[in-house]
């Protein structure tokens, strides 16, 4: 599932994406700085903040693009 993941940040053609975490939390990528892969873990950047969250990979349960009008 990570290398999907990757694969949808990283495309030219970004669209936006929203990650579920396995305790339910969950985190709409809508611009590819906002977030970064590293070796275990994955960094989510909230927009027009200094907060961040560190998002273990074992943790992420799915993925799925969202539109425009569907971020909430």
């Amino acid at each position: 599932m990570i290398d999907s993941l990757k694969d949808l940040i990283r495309r030219p053609n970004f669209k936006p994406v929203r990650i579920f975490t396995a305790g339910g939390q969950r985190y709409d990528i809508t611009h590819p700085d906002n977030f970064a892969f590293g070796k275990s873990e994955a960094f989510y950047y909230f927009p027009k903040s200094d907060r961040s969250v560190h998002i273990p990979y074992r943790n992420i349960a799915s993925v799925e693009e969202i539109s425009p009008s569907s971020k909430k």
